[in-house]
This record gives structure tokens, C-alpha cells and sequence, in this order.
């Protein structure tokens, strides 16, 4: 009689494992909020940016690797502007459009490409360990037909992250840096709402081939390309896409 249970639950086990998704496509929506982002001396700035910038990126995913990038814009929105009483116009310019994200989690490392101006650089590292904490309560949700669970960690700059990941999807990995929990991540809230990616549509097979590290660009450390970004557009302390807001000051 044991037998028979073991062959049993030795079936069963296949059965789920053949039934969850192994490959695939997910296209997340991206919502940045902007106004979070203005330093308090600037408050004025609110009424002359929108509150919040929205676009599309994709995940391409086999059962241990991954490659995150931006979709192509259906307006450019790499510098939208705004005009306050005076003629003075405050300016946005949104970076890194052609950043992509690979991440192998047999090899525990991550390659990066990064824009920066008009150059391209790439970045090998280490796979960005988080600190996850599952929700002792269990909690679940559905988002497009998939069982979630919830985790919680907080982002390299110490803001608070809410996911919600489903093991449903046999891969570890999820948007932008967040992975490493027993499912794909499919929402992911940032800062309370700072950044939020949730997802659009999600497909059960992709060409095996896209899933591959990016190759094009100077190799560069970290810390060389932190730099240069520092250099140019200041600390980033929300993370995610480099956005600057200046203000054009029109001569009367």
C-alpha cells in the first residue's frame, strides 16, 4: 500500500511540476511618481510637471535566466516640459532607454547595459542578493489569473518593497533588479508607491535565443559608472530610471 501512495504522490509531483510555466514573455507597466521625486524646497515644481510618467518594459525568462529592458516609447517623452507663470519651463529628461538586465540564476551573475549619453557601457556583477521576508499571514491575490504571494525586502537605497510572486512561473526572477523568490514577481511597488510595476500581458513561450546577455558597450565597474551618472545627473536615491528635472529659465 505504501507503494502504491509513494508512486502516488511521485506522479502528482510531476504533474505540477509539468504544469508550471517554464518560459515566457511578461510586459509590465512602469509607473514612476514624479512628484515624490521633487526635494521639498521645490514644491512649486508640482504644478508644473505631471504627477506621474508611465511606460512599457519587458521580461523575456527561461526556467534560470532572464533579460529585462525598456519597450520603444509610443511619443518621446525624453524631454517634456512644462511652463509656469513667469515663462520659466521646467524640463525632464528621462535616461537609460536602451538598458537592458540579464540575469542567470545557475551562475548567480547579472550583465548590464547601461546608456549613458550617446554611449553604451556593460557592467558584470554579482546577482543582487535582497533580504525577502515572506508575509506571515499567507497572503495571496490573483493578478492575471495567477496565484501571487506576498514578500517584502527594502531596495539598495533602503525604501521599502512590497512584491507579490508567483510560483506558478518556474523562474526566480521578476523586473528590473527584484528576484531571487521561489516564483516570478509579477507586482512590485517601490517607496509606497514611488515605483510600481504591474503586469500588461503575459505569454507562456519566447525565443530561447533573445534570453542571452547584452554585448554591446564598454565594460565598466559599478562604482566607474556610478560615478559618471553622479557627475551628470546627481544622486538617484529613488533608483530605477535616471530622471532629471531642471529648470529653463527664459531670458526677458
Amino acid at each position: 500500500m505504501k507503494y502504491f501512495v509513494s508512486i502516488i504522490l511521485a506522479h502528482l509531483v510531476v504533474l505540477l511540476a509539468n504544469g508550471q510555466i517554464k518560459e515566457g514573455k511578461i510586459i509590465y507597466e512602469r509607473k514612476i511618481n514624479l512628484h515624490k521625486r521633487i526635494p521639498a524646497a521645490d514644491e512649486s515644481m508640482k504644478s508644473m510637471i505631471p504627477e506621474f510618467n508611465t511606460s512599457k518594459v519587458q521580461l523575456l525568462f527561461s526556467e534560470s535566466e532572464s533579460i529585462f529592458k525598456n519597450l520603444p516609447e509610443e511619443e518621446d517623452i525624453r524631454e517634456h516640459a512644462g511652463e509656469s507663470d513667469n515663462g520659466n519651463r521646467i524640463v525632464m529628461r528621462f535616461g537609460g532607454t536602451d538598458d537592458e538586465t540579464y540575469k542567470n540564476y545557475e551562475t548567480g551573475k547579472s550583465i548590464e547595459q547601461r546608456e549613458l549619453g550617446p554611449k553604451k557601457y556593460i557592467i558584470e556583477d554579482s546577482l543582487k542578493k535582497l533580504s525577502w521576508k515572506l508575509d506571515d499571514a499567507g497572503a495571496t491575490k490573483m493578478i492575471k489569473n495567477y496565484t501571487c504571494r506576498k514578500a517584502l525586502c527594502k531596495s539598495p537605497q533602503g525604501l521599502e518593497v512590497v512584491a507579490w510572486y508567483s510560483d506558478e512561473i518556474n523562474c526566480p526572477s521578476g523586473p528590473d533588479i527584484y528576484g531571487g523568490l521561489p516564483g516570478m514577481i509579477l507586482e512590485v511597488s517601490i517607496g509606497d508607491g514611488e515605483i510600481v510595476f504591474t503586469p500588461i500581458e503575459i505569454t507562456n513561450s519566447t525565443d530561447k535565443k533573445l534570453v542571452k546577455a547584452p554585448v554591446t558597450g564598454k565594460k565598466i565597474s559599478r562604482k566607474e559608472f556610478q560615478k559618471m551618472i553622479e557627475e551628470q545627473f546627481g544622486a538617484n536615491p529613488g533608483g530605477g530610471p535616471v530622471i532629471r528635472i531642471q529648470r529653463d529659465v527664459r531670458a526677458n
